[in-house]
């Protein structure tokens, strides 16, 4: 590429915006900020065209921007500049009063753009009037230091003024970044509570490619430096980022696309309906022993027990190949521990992304999977009917602690006390039972614990069976997201880009629908259709 042809693409690619948006701030109406910004660009194209010798074009665009401002301000009526609140001014007053006033707003700029120790001696030493000397001592710093931070500044400075700076894309449109964990979270909920608010949320976004310094966060952000320092300093003490060199920061953990319907088709190109045939073939051969009454404990047909069986063998295939397959995955005692008491690895899903996505028909079978208190349930929820989620969220272990014992024959329903009725009745309420003709009938999977272990031990053998269409799975999801993983993360990946196998749900539970061998959900039992529980 020519030296013109490297000026022509600068100005194309990296200049016109900033042209623009210097013109947008300067004048009120959008149509005189148009017509100037073009008379600029027409400008510096004439000049690159001509031959002109032009060393550094950031400073060019800006020198001529300056010049054909004051142009424009000496030929329009003062109405229309932003800065212009006095009609009675001279033109030379108005070209004066703006110069300063653009001196002054752009020292500021450079100053909030600055690192933490430049920032202060300027301060110390040009506002608070300190010698080079006190500044030293108030630091504890030598004044050989102070001099050098100074003299750096102002080069800083000079370098700054003299050039056309522009507010990255999330200044005005942040992005939304969604935080969880695998492990155990820390005393205050750490990791998702330290990503709340969308400050700290886009310094992860901004620096999770490449490492960023604060300057560059400033920029992006349109946030000011002693705002960004702080959030850095907050998510480095809490293991989120992590400096990797001097004044670089770069995010710690893996995040996703937050909506990716492509690996999802992928996948189900890929597996079905050889994975769904041979899990349905697999069930029917245990269905004599899956549909006994001790496996059977709430006396289902065999199309509402596929709910639930359908769900916990496919899953347990994602399950068994995290700790089985080829794949790089952390166990629990390989999780660090964190500064709060926490152990845990945390992922996130980038959900910048609000435009429309095509998703395959079966996606709508799927949504968050609800891990109820160990203590009272093993196992999921599968919530698919577009209710709130909340009817799985505000039980009290207490009402299915209940259940399993009158489901157990404990407790008989009649002979229940005045609290057991209460808890009773909310279970009747969220229809974990319900009453058909005055007997009250269990409505939710549950079984003892000597069946729980025998459906883990034929989930494995299911599992070891599909063992090869699992890994090919993953190879693909590996192929999708490997390279835009950072290098330094490829470490944590396998925990959660396994997570996209659990896709393996609900395409089964699709295949099953268009075949029309589940039961129909009803509006008694489609809070629960896939809520395996046990002791």
């Amino acid at each position: 590429m020519t030296e013109k042809e490297a000026l022509l693409h600068a100005l194309e690619n990296e200049m016109v915006s900033k042209i623009y948006g210097f013109c947008r701030t300067r004048l009120k109406s959008v149509s005189d900020a148009e017509d100037l910004s073009q008379d600029i660009c027409l400008e510096v194209l004439k000049s690159i065209h001509s031959g002109k010798k032009i060393d550094n074009i950031n400073a060019f665009v800006w020198t001529v921007s300056n010049h054909l401002f004051f142009n424009w301000l000496r030929k329009k009526r003062y109405g229309t500049v932003a800065y212009i609140d006095d009609a009675t001014m001279s033109e030379e007053d108005v070209e004066e009063e703006f110069i300063l006033s653009e001196q002054k707003s752009l020292l500021r700029r450079e100053l909030s753009l600055m690192s933490y120790n430049y920032r202060r001696a300027i301060i110390m030493h040009y506002f608070d009037n300190m010698s080079c000397e006190e500044i030293g001592k108030a630091l504890g710093k030598s004044e050989g230091t102070v001099k050098w931070w100074l003299y750096d500044a102002r080069q800083a400075i000079e370098k700054g003024m003299n050039t056309m700076r522009n507010y990255g894309e999330r200044s005005y449109r942040p992005g939304n970044l969604f935080i969880s964990c695998t492990g155990n979270p820390g005393s205050d909920m750490e990791p998702v509570s330290c990503a709340k608010r969308k400050s700290t949320q886009n310094i992860l976004l901004c620096a999770y490619k490449e490492p960023v310094t604060v300057t560059e966060l400033c920029e992006e952000l349109g946030i000011s430096a002693p705002y960004i320092e702080d959030e850095i300093d907050y998510l480095c003490k809490n293991q989120l980022m992590e400096e990797v060199s001097k004044g670089k920061y770069q995010t710690d953990f893996v995040i996703l696309p937050g909506r990716n319907p492509d690996i999802g088709n992928k996948i189900y190109a890929y597996a079905f309906p050889d994975f769904y045939k041979k899990l349905i073939n697999y069930l029917e051969s245990k269905r004599d022993m899956l549909s006994s009454p001790a496996f059977n404990t709430a006396g289902f047909e065999w199309s509402r027990l596929l709910w639930v069986y359908i769900h916990i063998f496919s899953e347990f295939c994602v399950k068994y190949y995290r700790y089985y397959g080829d794949i790089k995955y952390i166990r629990y005692d390989d999780i660090p521990l964190r500064p709060n008491g926490g152990k845990w690895i945390a992922f996130g899903f980038d959900n910048s992304d609000t435009s429309p996505k095509e998703f395959m028909p079966y996606h709508g079978w799927d949504g968050p999977i609800h891990k109820l208190e160990p203590a009272y349930t093993q196992g999921f929820c599968h919530y698919w009917s577009g209710i709130d989620s909340q009817p799985y969220l505000d039980l009290p272990s207490d009402v299915f602690a209940l259940c399993r014992q009158i489901i157990k024959g404990e407790i008989k329903v009649e002979e229940l006390n005045n609290e057991q009725k209460y808890l009773f009745g909310i279970a009747i309420e969220k229809q974990l039972f319900v009453n058909e003709n005055g007997v009250f009938k269990q409505n939710y999977y549950y079984i003892n614990k000597t069946e729980r272990r025998e459906i883990e031990k034929m989930a494995q053998e299911f599992a070891k069976s599909v063992k090869d269409i699992t890994d090919g799975a993953y190879q693909l999801v590996l192929k999708e997201y490997e390279s835009t993983v950072p290098r330094h993360l490829h470490w944590q990946m396998g925990n959660f880009l396994s997570n996209a196998l659990t896709i393996f749900v609900t395409c089964s539970l699709y295949e099953a629908e268009k075949e029309g061998i589940l039961s129909v959900p009803t509006d008694k039992n489609k809070y629960w259709l896939s809520l395996f529980a046990s002791e």
